[in-house]
């Protein structure tokens, strides 16, 4: 088995990439990476080799990952009530971690951007966690549906379900952007 420094020091940059990817906010992926780092520490021991580390690294990422935005969604509501709609108007950016991004532009803002990556990665961040993960692993970070199946420890049937519903879901909000 490798030691820990060879484990973080080969797995760490393709983790915090993906932790990144679900947060869209560097500082929580970098938080999160280390919460992720601790755990595979801690759990060195008990890691049987029935997969790959690096997929048993994965696994403990996306939960911590689901695990942060559920958190994070809610006490969304409640960080939005303390702020009338006109404070938040005047403010140049609004943040609301909980949706999966750092800075939300105010509504005059996002008229002036037509950036289609930028609403598509939106669009991403609103998929329920549940079509969200997996969806990103396909699409993100390449992996295969057997590989997201044993990441995520769900059937192989249900991650073709997932990401074929994230992809419906996806082409319904995005669709009148584009006509």
């Amino acid at each position: 088995m490798p030691t820990f420094e060879d484990i973080y020091r080969e797995h760490a940059g393709r983790t915090l990439n993906l932790l990144y990817r679900f947060t869209s906010r560097e500082p929580v992926a970098q938080d999160l990476l280390q919460d992720v780092f601790i755990k595979v520490y801690e759990n060195m021991g008990s890691f049987e080799r029935r997969s790959q580390i690096y997929t048993w690294i994965y696994r403990i990422a996306v939960n911590h990952a689901i695990n942060y935005m559920r958190r994070e969604r809610r006490t969304l509501w409640f960080n939005l009530l303390d702020e009338t709609v006109g404070d938040l108007l005047k403010q140049e950016k609004v943040e609301i971690s909980g949706l999966g991004g750092g800075d939300v532009l105010r509504p005059d803002e996002v008229l002036e951007r037509s950036e289609a990556d930028e609403l598509v990665r939106r669009a991403v961040d609103s998929l329920p966690v549940k079509y969200k993960v997996p969806f990103v692993l396909f699409k993100d970070e390449h992996m295969g549906y057997t590989e997201i199946a044993n990441v995520l420890e769900i059937s192989l049937s249900a991650v073709e379900s997932r990401i074929h519903r994230a992809r419906k879901m996806l082409i319904k909000k995005l669709s009148p952007l584009f006509k």
